[in-house]
């Protein structure tokens, strides 16, 4: 797991972002993948793709004063999984 990838779980993990509770996308990869160079981006859209896909990670849409934004939290399904592989 790249060390992006394994810095957003941990965030969510840590601030017991799972279920209900969320956190804005947009904010939270921005801030994890500044220092990223491009190729490093890429391979972490990838594998943020393959989380969502896989279900580790719930995506909804949720109303903000600015309109809409897709906020995210851990699936609470999966959570043995992901301390598995934290």
């Amino acid at each position: 797991m790249e060390a992006a990838t394994e810095a957003i779980l941990q965030f969510l993990v840590n601030k017991r972002y799972i279920g209900r509770r969320h956190f804005p996308e947009k904010k939270l990869i921005s801030s994890r993948t500044k220092w990223l160079s491009k190729e490093e981006r890429r391979a972490f859209e990838k594998e943020y793709k393959t989380l969502l896909s896989e279900n580790y990670l719930t995506r909804t849409k949720k109303r903000t004063g600015k309109g809409t934004e897709w906020h995210i939290a851990l699936n609470p399904r999966k959570i043995r999984e992901i301390y598995e592989v934290l």
